[in-house]
């Protein structure tokens, strides 16, 4: 093997093995990196320790606490992930994130009042946001106040008229209300483009 063509190998081996090495105890900021990478790749509890590794002053920063909130949500731990959220928005009142983060886990616990107070403050950040609207009426038919998720519903198939899960949100939040023919229109209005949705053909086979 040549001089320079050795050259380039040892340069390439050299990139590989550091491409390859475990993240330095050192490079606090590779934890936060190593935890994505590991939840890519299905290992959520492996990317909640990486974060746990994290010993300066990002270690209760926002960005961790609201990516700890995130991966204890998907290993259904959800007091302890409302926990870290808050600490979130405790850090950035403003963030519309850590809100709509914060509403997964409250509604898993079916804190429904908890959900309503959150989806009501992201609101006021960001009046059209879809999931806070969503989740608000969603959290309004839970709570059997079919009123109110009637206008929020509304307020989505107005901005999202594909969307046949609001739209079946809207009718049933109609039919709820003894509404009937205007309930069946919007589950009739479903069916045209999604002929097997559940939901709508449940409020037909219901509606007098």
């Amino acid at each position: 093997m040549s001089k320079e063509r050795m050259t380039v190998w040892l340069v390439a081996l050299g990139l590989s093995l550091v491409a390859s090495a475990p993240v330095s105890g050192d490079d606090q900021g590779g934890y936060y990196t190593l935890s994505v990478q590991l939840e890519q790749n299905g290992k959520v509890a492996d990317a909640l320790d990486a974060l746990t590794k994290i010993i300066d002053d990002r270690k209760g920063s926002y960005m961790v606490t609201l990516r700890k909130g995130w991966l204890l949500y998907n290993l259904g731990k959800y007091k302890d992930s409302i926990k870290q959220y808050k600490l979130a928005m405790q850090s950035k009142p403003d963030s519309l994130e850590a809100k709509l983060g914060v509403m997964l886990p409250m509604m898993a616990k079916r804190q429904w009042l908890d959900v309503e107070k959150v989806a009501l403050d992201a609101l006021k950040l960001d009046p059209k946001n879809y999931l806070a609207q969503s989740r608000l009426a969603y959290t309004y038919y839970n709570l059997q106040r079919w009123g109110k998720a009637e206008v929020h519903y509304a307020v989505l198939v107005e901005l999202y008229p594909g969307d046949v899960d609001m739209r079946s949100g809207y009718g049933w939040s109609l039919f709820k209300q003894g509404k009937h023919e205007a309930a069946k229109k919007q589950f009739q209005l479903i069916l045209q483009y999604s002929p097997t949705h559940s939901a709508a053909l449940e409020g037909m086979r219901q509606c007098p």
